[in-house]
C-alpha cells in the first residue's frame, strides 16, 4: 500500500532465541482500517500467529508491542502504545496494557510500527533501536536491578539521558510473578496482564529506543486545526467538580488536589480492603492535604496536556528529600496503602516506588495484601503463620517485607507469586480458612482487581467485571464520570433499584467500552478524550486528517470498538471461556457497602439479565459468550469465524 500518512512502513520481529531482528511491512490497508493499529492490530496479530493453547511464558506465545496511527503526532496526548499477549492468571484471557510517556513517539519517530517478539534468548539480553539501526545487547549486568537503575544504566551506556526512553522489567518480571509490568520513562509503565512476567521468560530485560524522524501526516495544516479544537474542550474551566472532564481533574498531578473530590467524597476509595468507605474517605483528604506540604512536580507524556503524572517530594520527617515518581491515576494509592489500612501519605509515597521500582503492578497484587491484613485483624491469621511479620492494619513494612520476599520467591512471600485466587488456595488450605479467604480478596478472574470500589457505581463495575481482558478500566459507563462525548449530559445514579434500572445501565457500558478501544487503538491516552464533548469527532477527524481517510466517521469507530471487543472473546473462545467465568468474582464486590447509596441494595441480584443485555448488544451467544457467525460477518471477522458460537 501506498502510506500517506501516520504509519510507520514496517513492524520489527524480533527472534530472541536466534537473536535476529527482520522488517515486516504492514498489511494492507483494508486490514488497517479494520484495526486502525494499538489494541486492534495487536489482537488480529495474537489470533493469526498465537499457539490456541500456551502459557504467557512459553516462547512460542508472541509479546506485541503496537503503536497507533496518531502515536507520535500533533494529536492531543499522542503517547500510547498497546502491548500484548495471553494473561497469566486469568488463562483463557488477552493481557493487555497500555503505557504513555515518550517511548511509543520515539519507537514511531525511529520508524517502527511495532514489534512482535518470540522466542528466549540463552542470556539476559536488551534491545537497542536508534532509528533504523536494531541490535541486541547484554543485559546480564543489568539482570536483578530494578526498574529505576536498569533505566539509568542503560541511558548511561548509550551515552543520552535525554532522547532515549527505557521500557524495562524489574526484579517481579523476572521472577516471573503475577502482576509483573513493564515500566517506561520512570513514571509509566503497564500493568495489566503481568506483561512484565512475558518478557522476563524471554530473557529480554529491556527495550532502549531513540527515534530522531518524525511520523508523515496527510494533512498537517488539518490535524494542527483539530488538535487546537480539541485542547479547547479538554480543559471547560468549570468550578463544580461533577462538571469537570476527566482531563481537567487530573491536569498538573490533579490527584494531589481532587482526589478526595472525584474518589474519597463518593466513597469509591477501597477503604481497609474495602469494609471501611468512611475510612476510605479520611485516606483521601489526609494524601491532599499531605501533598499540599510537599513539592510536586508534574512529569509529561509526548505531547500530553495534562501532565498527570508526577514527581512528589517529601519535604519533611524522617524521609524528607524522598522522591517517589508516581503515575497519575488514583489506583496506586489505594494499592500501596489505603486497602491495606495504611493512611500514612508518606507510607503510600514509598510504598507505591516499592511496587514500581520492583516491577509490580498493585492491582494484581495489592487484593492479596488486603485480604491478608483483614485476616489477620480478625484473628484468621497470626505470626506463627506469615513467617513472623505483623499485619495489623496500617503495618506497611511488613508489606513491603512481604513483596521483596514474593520477588524471590521465599518465605511467605512465595504464597503471593500466582495471583489472587492460588493464594487463596495456599493459605487457606494451610489453615482451614479457604471460605473466609475467599470472601475477603477482591479478585475477578483470578486476576486481582481495579483499586477503586465500584460497588456503589454500577456501570463502572460492570465494565471491570465484563472487560474483555481480565478486570480493568475498559470503559467507566456512566456512574463516574461526564459522557458528554458519548449523549450522556449527567452522571447516572450508581445503584439500581429494580431489574429494568440496572439492565438499563447497560447500553452506557457497551458504548462506553466500545469508543474506549476505538481510541486504545489510534494511539491517545483515553484521558484525553473522556467526558471531551465532541471527542469522537476530534478523533475521526484527527485520524482522517492523519493517514487520509477523509470519510472515516463516528459509526466506523464504534464499528472498529465492537471488532476489538470481539476479537477480545475470540481469544476467550479459543482458550476455554463459559459463560459462567464471567461471574467469577469474589464475594466481596457483591456485599452492600456500610455507607453511601450502596448500603441498602447490592448489583448480585441483577448480573443475569444485566449479562444476558450485555450479549445481545454485542451479539454473542447467550449461552456461551462468545461472537455468533452472523456476528462476526457483519463484522468483516470472516476469516476467525471457526471460532464462532
Amino acid at each position: 500500500m501506498a502510506i500517506r500518512g501516520g504509519y510507520q512502513p514496517h513492524i520489527l520481529r524480533v527472534d530472541m532465541s536466534n537473536q535476529t531482528v527482520t522488517r515486516e511491512a504492514l498489511p494492507r490497508e483494508e486490514v488497517l482500517r479494520k484495526y486502525v493499529g494499538g489494541i486492534g492490530l495487536a489482537l488480529w496479530y495474537l489470533l493469526r500467529e498465537a499457539p490456541p493453547v500456551g502459557k504467557n511464558t512459553d516462547p512460542d506465545v508472541p509479546l506485541i508491542f503496537m503503536n497507533g496511527p496518531l502515536t507520535g503526532t500533533p494529536a492531543v496526548n499522542s503517547s500510547d502504545v498497546t502491548i500484548v499477549s495471553y494473561h497469566q492468571v486469568t488463562p483463557y484471557s488477552a493481557a493487555v496494557g497500555h503505557t504513555h510517556g515518550f517511548w511509543a513517539a520515539r519507537l514511531a519517530h525511529a520508524g517502527h510500527q511495532g514489534i512482535i517478539f518470540t522466542g528466549r534468548a540463552e542470556k539476559p539480553a536488551y534491545l537497542w533501536i536508534d532509528d533504523d539501526k536494531v541490535e541486541f545487547r547484554d543485559a546480564s549486568q543489568i539482570w536483578g536491578e530494578d526498574t529505576r537503575e536498569t533505566e539509568r544504566r542503560i541511558k548511561i551506556e548509550l551515552g543520552d539521558d535525554k532522547e532515549v526512553s527505557v521500557a524495562c522489567i524489574g526484579p517481579a518480571g523476572e521472577s516471573m510473578i503475577a502482576g509483573a509490568m513493564i515500566k517506561n520513562d520512570r513514571n509509566h509503565g503497564a500493568g495489566k496482564g503481568s506483561l512484565g512476567s512475558t518478557m522476563g521468560a524471554k530473557n529480554l530485560k529491556a527495550i532502549a529506543v531513540r527515534g530522531t524522524g518524525k511520523v508523515d501526516l496527510f494533512d498537517a495544516p488539518g490535524l494542527v486545526e483539530t488538535a487546537t479544537e480539541w485542547e479547547q474542550e479538554l480543559f471547560p474551566g468549570s468550578e463544580n467538580p461533577n462538571d469537570r472532564t476527566v482531563a481537567e481533574a487530573m491536569r498538573d498531578a490533579g490527584n494531589t488536589r481532587h482526589y478526595h473530590q472525584t474518589f474519597g467524597a463518593h466513597k469509591r476509595v477501597i477503604g481497609k480492603n474495602m469494609t471501611d468507605p468512611d475510612w476510605g474517605a479520611d485516606f483521601a483528604t489526609k494524601y491532599v492535604e499531605a501533598c499540599k506540604k510537599w513539592k510536586i512536580t508534574p512529569q509529561p507524556s509526548y505531547n500530553c496536556k495534562i501532565s498527570c503524572a508526577y514527581d512528589v517530594e517529601i519535604t519533611e520527617g524522617e524521609y524528607q528529600g524522598f522522591t517517589g515518581s508516581k503515575c497519575g491515576g488514583g489506583e496506586p494509592l489505594e494499592g500501596s496503602g489505603s486497602i491495606m489500612g495504611v493512611d500514612d501519605p508518606v507510607a503510600v509515597v514509598v510504598m507505591n516506588d516499592v511496587y514500581d521500582s520492583l516491577g509490580i503492578e498493585m492491582g494484581q497484587y495489592a487484593p492479596m495484601l488486603g485480604a491478608t491484613f483483614e485476616a489477620y485483624s480478625e484473628g484468621l491469621l497470626h505470626q506463627q503463620d506469615t513467617g513472623g511479620l505483623d499485619f495489623s492494619w496500617g503495618k506497611w513494612e511488613s508489606a513491603m517485607e512481604v513483596i521483596n520476599q514474593a520477588v524471590n520467591r521465599e518465605g511467605f512471600g512465595a504464597k503471593f507469586v500466582d495471583g489472587p485466587k492460588v493464594w487463596v488456595e495456599k493459605v487457606g488450605a494451610e489453615k482451614g480458612i479457604t471460605d473466609e479467604l475467599r470472601n475477603k480478596i477482591l479478585d475477578m478472574k483470578g486476576g486481582g482487581a481495579v483499586m477503586h470500589d465500584h460497588r456503589a457505581a454500577w456501570s463502572a463495575w460492570f465494565c471491570e467485571m465484563t472487560a474483555g481482558y481480565g478486570a480493568s478500566t475498559q470503559g467507566r459507563g456512566t456512574d463516574t464520570f461526564l459522557r458528554r462525548d458519548l449523549g450522556y449530559d449527567e452522571v447516572t445514579p450508581g445503584i439500581a433499584t429494580n431489574v429494568e434500572e440496572a439492565v438499563s445501565k447497560v447500553e452506557g457500558v457497551y458504548r462506553t467500552q466500545n469508543m474506549k478501544l476505538f481510541w486504545d487503538s489510534l494511539g491517545i491516552c483515553t484521558f484525553g478524550v473522556m467526558g471531551v464533548p465532541s471527542a469522537i469527532r476530534f478523533t475521526t477527524t484527527a485520524l482522517g486528517r492523519t493517514v487520509g481517510w477523509d470519510d472515516f466517521d463516528e459509526k466506523e469507530a464504534f464499528e472498529v470498538g465492537a471488532r476489538v471487543a470481539n476479537m477480545l472473546r475470540l481469544v476467550y473462545a479459543r482458550r476455554g471461556f463459559k459463560r459462567e467465568d464471567e461471574l467469577d468474582v469474589s464475594p466481596r464486590f457483591l456485599e452492600i457497602t456500610r455507607t453511601g447509596p450502596a448500603s441498602e441494595e447490592g448489583i448480585a441480584p441483577y448480573l443475569p439479565a444485566m449479562l444476558d443485555e450485555y450479549y445481545s448488544h454485542h451479539g454473542w451467544n447467550q449461552e456461551t459468550g462468545t461472537p455468533t457467525a452472523d456476528t462476526l460477518t457483519r463484522l468483516g471477522l470472516e476469516e476467525f469465524s471457526a471460532d464462532a458460537a
